[in-house]
């Protein structure tokens, strides 16, 4: 898992302005606010389910805690690629702090929350992840890990993995 280490690091710039990922809806204010979520007593490890993670590769092996990457976080070992391909879902700091540790992010919503989509490559590994804003103080992390695959395509896969942890969540 080299990447998701490595997701506060800065990507280098990029020229040219980012162009939304196919998926994830513009980053405009939606005429209804979504409704709240709660994070008490979420189970990290169930917001995404093997048949979820088909189009990443397939779950390969249980579902994990990964506290040594994040405090609050579950790993899904994937299949049908790499070892270290992986998909992780955590409870991350706020949204506007990503923002400031991801500025070669750009803004997105999922299912009306506003969202912060990052991707860099390291060592062949590309990780992308969608940071959503579930609370003022915390947001939800969705990430994904692979080896030698496109942004494009990592970004496909990571949008529907997103929009189901979020529906997941208690409403508060």
């Amino acid at each position: 898992m080299v990447g998701i280490g490595l997701l506060a690091a800065c990507g280098a710039p990029v020229a040219g302005r980012p162009v939304p990922a196919a998926g994830f809806g513009p980053a405009t204010t939606p005429a209804t606010s979504p409704s709240p979520l709660s994070l008490d007593g979420v189970n990290l490890c169930g917001l995404l389910t093997a048949e979820d993670l088909t189009p990443a590769g397939g779950l390969k092996g249980e579902p994990h805690k990964r506290t040594a990457t994040f405090p609050e976080a579950c790993g899904y070992p994937l299949g049908n690629g790499a070892t270290s391909d992986i998909a992780l879902v955590a409870l991350h700091k706020p949204l506007s702090q990503v923002r400031q540790d991801q500025p070669a992010g750009h803004a997105e919503t999922t299912l009306g929350y506003p969202t912060w989509l990052h991707c860099a490559v390291t060592d062949g590994y590309r990780t992308c992840t969608a940071t959503v804003e579930v609370r003022p103080d915390r947001s939800l992390l969705v990430a994904v890990d692979k080896r030698d695959i496109s942004e494009a395509a990592l970004v496909r896969i990571l949008q529907p993995l997103a929009e189901r942890a979020v529906t997941r969540l208690p409403r508060a």
